[in-house]
């Protein structure tokens, strides 16, 4: 083989090279360039092709090529604002729909208070005259009238609507010389008309020595005395004083408030002489600030119970010479997702209740939502069908309500 050298090298840059090119009409000619000259060839042929592919599928349409991402964008938008439109409609059916056919309530003597009601002082000015209808036809339930000072005529609507409980938070008046106690759920919404004697003790005395003298269910027996409901004559009413003051302040001013309905004989009480619960027409349960240990420090009578916490119901010092209501918060079982209790939430529901059942305790859950209805309601249902104690209202009544507490109606509380 031979050996290139430099003065062979100009020979073969040089040298020619036979380029075939293609023409109209198909033929084919030879043409000789330098190497130089067939770069520049090919660059050309390069440049020529994309107008070429341009020239046979025509110019492209940048409006056309992003119409199929507008169409889908705006097809999207549409659907999305239909399932809202659907989401609305179906949650204003779930709040309106059982509200739609209210109940019949039955004409009874509290109607005429509720409707007559001004001020804290109808509350036993329009006792007299008494009616002997007072709570005729009134169906006794396991609800808890919660915050019932709320309410436009605080004691008579819960009762109307049958309810066996009403909650009133309680402070301690500040004015010089004063012992009354204020109602009212902050110390921003105390007046002085509005105290535990008006809206509730004083009311409750006037009712009963009506039901117990002038009513034609009265019983004459002192041990056996009729209560508030004359078609349940035995029915416990509970009162719950939330104590919101400083709990052993208020503690003696709550006894001293409570010594008309105990020397009546209208309070429950139990005695250590027969470590037995002796039910009456009212029973009094401390809550909030009340102070535990002062409460349990009389060991041979009381007449006022505690509201035992449900969370740590398993301790033996919470029985039933000592406690009535079992209560915690609902938020202690955690959110509730998709409007349904998960298994585990069931689960603490059942072993809670059950524990203070066991103990002769009322299982309540306060703080339970309030709407949309159909899914407070479904709370009430899923917590009477675990057995709950007493069940807490904010709101009554509804048609979905009497519904749950007819049904469920043996779950009541009496004496």
């Amino acid at each position: 083989m031979g050996i290139l050298t430099s003065d062979t090298q100009p020979q073969i840059t040089n040298s020619t090279v036979r380029l075939l090119i293609r023409v109209t009409g198909g033929s084919y000619t030879h043409s000789e360039h330098s190497i130089s000259d067939m770069g520049d060839s090919i660059d050309k042929m390069r440049c020529c092709l994309p107008i070429y592919h341009r020239s046979v599928n025509g110019p492209s349409d940048p409006m056309k090529e992003a119409w199929p991402w507008k169409r889908r964008f705006w097809v999207l938008l549409y659907l999305l604002a239909l399932g809202s439109i659907a989401v609305l409609l179906w949650l204003m059916l779930l709040m309106i729909l059982p509200r739609h056919h209210l109940p019949h309530v039955p004409s009874s003597g509290i109607n005429y208070v509720v409707e007559q009601w001004k001020d804290p002082n109808d509350s036993s000015s329009l006792l007299a005259p008494w009616r002997p209808d007072f709570t005729k036809d009134i169906v006794p339930l396991s609800c808890h009238s919660h915050n019932d000072y709320w309410r436009s005529v605080p004691l008579f609507e819960a009762v109307a609507a049958g309810c066996t409980g009403v909650e009133a938070d309680i402070w301690l008046d500040k004015e010089a010389g004063s012992d009354s106690l204020l109602v009212g759920h902050s110390m921003k919404s105390l007046r002085d008309d509005r105290t535990l004697q008006n809206l509730y003790v004083k009311p409750l005395l006037k009712i009963l020595e009506n039901q117990n003298n002038n009513s034609i269910e009265s019983d004459e027996s002192f041990s056996n005395p009729n209560g508030v409901f004359q078609s349940s004559p035995n029915t416990t009413l509970t009162l719950v004083l939330d104590f919101k003051s400083d709990g052993p302040e208020l503690w003696p001013f709550v006894n001293q408030e409570l010594g008309a309905l105990r020397s009546n004989g209208w309070l429950t009480n139990w005695s250590n002489s027969t470590d037995k619960i002796n039910w009456r027409p009212i029973i009094v349960v401390a809550t909030g600030n009340a102070p535990f240990d002062l409460l349990i420090s009389n060991t041979i009578y009381r007449d006022v119970f505690y509201d035992a916490p449900l969370k740590d119901i398993a301790s033996s010092k919470y029985n039933q010479s000592n406690s009535y209501y079992a209560s915690v918060s609902m938020s202690t079982l955690g959110r509730i997702w998709l409007w349904k209790f998960s298994s585990s939430q069931l689960n603490q529901i059942k072993n809670q209740v059950a524990l203070a059942n066991a103990k002769g305790l009322k299982a309540r859950y306060w703080d339970t939502p309030a709407l949309p209805v159909i899914f407070r309601e479904y709370i009430w249902g899923i917590l009477v069908e675990n057995g709950v104690g007493m069940l807490n209202v904010d709101v009554f009544p509804s048609s979905l309500f009497y519904l749950l507490v007819t049904r469920f109606g043996q779950n009541r509380v009496a004496w």
